[in-house]
């Protein structure tokens, strides 16, 4: 965009501001019970993936065929539930509110 005096003016794209480990945990501990469980899933689904990993290295080759495909089953749910409050600070947000006007955290 051109400004008067030949000078031009750019827009810049900023960081969305990262959550310190404080604030993930009370973020999870102010969750929803069903969006806990669904936190629970996801991590559950890594940890499923990765006994099957090590199935291949130790050679037993049982666990690889349950557990990889169990994990990735678990792991892609598309389950995904909304709130109007904020996850970090429980303030309460404006319908499609990306940031929480209170704590500055994402909504996510």
């Amino acid at each position: 965009m051109a400004q008067p005096g030949g000078a031009t003016l750019v827009a810049r794209k900023m960081k969305k501001p990262r959550l310190t480990f404080k604030q993930e945990i009370q973020t999870i501990q102010n969750l929803p019970r069903l969006q806990r469980l669904i936190v629970a899933l996801k991590v559950a689904g890594v940890l499923l993936v990765a006994i099957g990993l090590e199935g291949i290295v130790t050679g037993k080759y049982l666990l690889p065929i349950v557990f990889i495909p169990l994990g990735v089953f678990v792991s892609m749910l598309p389950i995904k539930v909304r709130v109007d409050r904020c996850l970090a600070c429980a303030a309460p947000l404006a319908p499609n509110q990306a940031i929480c006007p209170v704590c500055g955290a994402p909504q996510a």
